[in-house]
């Protein structure tokens, strides 16, 4: 970043934040809130499932066309057990995790 230091180096040494310009901060925390949600979606899936294949986060979208439901079914059952919540308002569905519940539904294996 050419008006100060860039997030890698914030990272190492958080004490030059006091040197950022107020009007690149913004940007920065943008960039922060991104990193955060890529290792929260990291730590929200169980251990046993990130050995293996490759389990994949889908939007409401991508996840009520595999269950053949509206968005605002899917929406409204916050109890189901593949959601994954990456933050407040930000939901994602794992793929294993509803084929798995898709499984047990249908009595496939």
């Amino acid at each position: 970043m050419p008006d100060g230091p860039s997030l890698d180096v914030l990272l190492v040494d958080p004490v030059r934040a006091a040197e950022l310009p107020v009007d690149v901060i913004p940007a920065l925390i943008g960039e922060l809130e991104q990193l955060k949600a890529i290792l929260w979606a990291r730590l929200a899936v169980p251990r046993s499932e990130t050995t293996g294949t490759n389990d994949q986060l889908l939007d409401v979208d991508q996840a009520a066309e595999r269950l053949g439901v509206t968005r605002d079914w899917l929406r409204r059952r916050r109890e189901l057990p593949f959601i994954v919540r990456l933050s407040q308002g930000v939901v994602r569905y794992s793929s294993r995790g509803l084929e798995r519940y898709l499984a047990a539904r249908t009595g496939a294996r």
